[in-house]
């Protein structure tokens, strides 16, 4: 499992160090949603605001804290609405490119999985006495 652990860390953190640096300083072209649709507009809003550069910075971060091993368990809570966003904005609203999305979800639970230990607080559940 150590193996499979690593190999998903590196994947996805790169996966998010590249993309999110790519918001940050536009390197690779990615094609703008067709006007006139819902994915126009949500970009509308995103992308003038600076809000879109906020969600690259934690991209980046997330990324970063994933690779370094001792702080997985952090990215991969910096990361986890990050991939839920991802998710629901193709499913939503219709976007192509669904399947980055779908394997970094994959990548994501791979990991929370293999780093269990450190979410037992937030998957257990523990009964508190009432008065």
């Amino acid at each position: 499992m150590k193996i499979v652990a690593l190999i998903c860390r590196i994947l996805l953190g790169v996966m998010f160090i590249v993309f999110g640096s790519n918001i940050l300083h536009d390197f690779m072209h990615m094609p703008h949603p067709p006007a006139g649709t819902q994915a126009a507009a949500f970009f509308a809003l995103f992308v003038p605001t600076g809000w879109i550069k906020v969600v690259g910075v934690f991209q980046v971060l997330g990324g970063l804290l994933v690779l370094l091993g001792r702080t997985t368990p952090l990215g991969l809570c910096l990361l986890a609405p990050i991939i839920v966003n991802i998710l629901c904005f193709h499913l939503l609203l219709g976007v192509q490119g669904l399947p980055p999305g779908v394997l970094a979800a994959v990548l994501e639970v791979l990991l929370i999985y293999a780093y269990r230990d450190n979410f037992a607080g937030i998957f257990s559940y523990k009964a508190t006495p009432t008065a």
